[in-house]
């Protein structure tokens, strides 16, 4: 044993004898690669991008104030796994006052806890067809269309220790959403699909729901194209396996009346209501919920009229 310890050490030095010259340009090649590729130094850039031009400015001050609280909405949905309790959900209405309504659905597909604030009767039963999808623990969407107006319809899978408590429904009509864009007539939003779902400006909306969008947003998830005549900026997002496209016309000159969104106008930082506990038995109730008046001064809750 002693004897196999002194050849290594004597291998090691003759290695490290003659072959310093040799390694010498590798370690130095790698160095510069670690560098160069793996811990790079941070660069801050502070000068303006001037290379969006008014029709891309228009785009993003338009949509931030509304997809940023959609946004929010969905981290919201996608932290809670247990069924929660009657305070959550009438607490999570005080948060998302732009909410039509949450509901608590056993695995049966009853409904067994729930506030709204939307007189509107929603059926769950489109959630149904996304069976495969709530086993994987993925959310799921589907559009619900009825003479008081259309409604997005989002399924949280439910659990706990594993077993399957249900979904967590949350719904809200899109128009609702709009109104916190600071030109809320000149931004469409439309999710392609039947029923077709549009808000905002309708005849533009519905000339760009009539394109390709299975093609179109298999490769692209922003563009420019010409729908009835006019030239449109758009770009997409992801609402559970739907996509929900934002739009507006392309123009020479900044939108009159439009200013870019302060940081101080930002919604609340996305937030689960509490105590999130397992929820007892109960029917969901029928009255309407309405915030307070002090939910009522809070950002989120003051959308353009």
């Amino acid at each position: 044993m002693h004897k196999r310890i002194c050849l290594v050490v004597l291998a090691c030095a003759v290695f490290a004898a003659s072959g310093c010259d040799t390694v010498k340009p590798y370690w130095k090649s790698t160095k510069s690669f670690y560098k160069s590729y793996i811990n790079t130094d941070p660069v801050v850039t502070m000068k303006d991008d001037t290379s969006a031009g008014p029709s891309e400015r228009k785009l993003a001050d338009l949509l931030m104030p509304v997809d940023a609280r959609l946004e929010y909405l969905l981290r919201t949905i996608s932290s809670q796994d247990v069924p929660p309790d009657a305070d959550w959900c009438r607490a999570f209405l005080n948060i998302y006052p732009w909410v039509s309504g949450v509901a608590v659905l056993d695995p049966s597909g009853a409904v067994v806890q729930g506030a709204r604030v939307s007189p509107k009767e929603v059926s769950f039963e489109p959630l149904r067809a996304f069976d495969k999808r709530f086993k994987d623990h993925q959310m799921a969407a589907a559009v619900v269309a009825n003479d008081l107006g259309n409604e997005v319809l989002l399924g949280k899978p439910l659990s706990v220790d594993g077993e399957d408590k249900g979904l967590l429904v949350v719904y809200f009509d899109p128009a609702n959403l709009a109104k916190f864009s600071p030109d809320p007539g000149s931004l469409i939003m439309f999710i392609p699909g039947a029923p077709p779902l549009i808000v905002g400006d309708v005849s533009g909306g519905q000339a760009l729901a009539g394109q390709n969008w299975k093609s179109i947003l298999a490769s692209n998830v922003s563009g420019e194209m010409t729908a009835g005549g006019t030239s449109y900026l758009w770009q997409s997002r992801y609402v559970a396996q739907l996509n929900l496209v934002y739009a507006v016309a392309r123009t020479s000159a900044p939108a009159k009346g439009v200013k870019p969104v302060a940081p101080n106008s930002a919604p609340p930082a996305a937030q689960s209501p509490q105590p999130a506990t397992q929820s007892p038995s109960g029917a969901m109730p029928q009255e309407v919920v309405q915030p307070s008046p002090q939910d009522m001064n809070q950002p989120d809750a003051s959308p353009a009229q």
